[in-house]
């Protein structure tokens, strides 16, 4: 663990996983062949962690794994980088990416998730906050706004509007999958 200008953190791990399925299992949940009950896998992999001041204006968290995955390999990268606007709330975005390349004849799988967040606050009492997320792997595009009133402490009454839709049809006529307003 590095330790940088005394606000970010670095984090480096070299680990070694042992791994026995007790079913079968398809790692990259697409249906095709899984790996068979009754196996085991030991995988080596190297980690990492940054982590930005979070009392800055501008801060990031970042991490990533590389190494080998059951029967093959796997690049992840995932984060979040966030920009305060005080004192009217944060902007950020979230992503994660996951590369799975496995041995014949399991599947492969690139696997793609981000979306921004606003989080506003228009008093002590009153914030709104809205997520869009976008997921190639279950082909969904999601809306979820929230409304939030703290009217004593610990003491909330939330309003939730969310809305999914399909993602290969998106930018051309949405199709919706579920909204609820809750």
């Amino acid at each position: 663990t590095l330790r940088f200008r005394s606000s970010t953190l670095v984090d480096f791990r070299l680990r070694r996983d042992f791994v026995f399925l007790f079913s079968a299992f398809d790692p990259t949940n697409s249906g095709s062949t899984p790996l068979p009950e009754g196996s085991s896998y030991t995988n080596t992999l190297f980690r990492f962690n940054i982590l930005s001041d979070a009392r800055k204006r501008a801060y990031v968290e970042l991490s990533g794994r590389f190494g080998e995955y059951f029967n093959g390999t796997r690049v992840n990268l995932e984060g979040t980088i966030n920009y305060r606007m005080q004192p009217y709330g944060i902007f950020g975005l979230n992503f994660s990416y996951n590369r799975v390349r496995l041995a014949e004849p399991y599947a492969d799988a690139n696997y793609i998730l981000f979306g921004p967040k606003i989080d506003l606050s228009f008093s002590r009492s009153f914030f709104w906050t809205t997520f869009i997320q976008y997921n190639n792997q279950i082909n969904n595009v999601n809306i979820n706004s929230r409304f939030q009133w703290r009217f004593r402490p610990v003491s909330d009454v939330f309003l939730v509007y969310t809305d999914n839709y399909f993602t290969d049809q998106f930018f051309q006529g949405p199709q919706v999958k579920n909204r609820a307003l809750v």
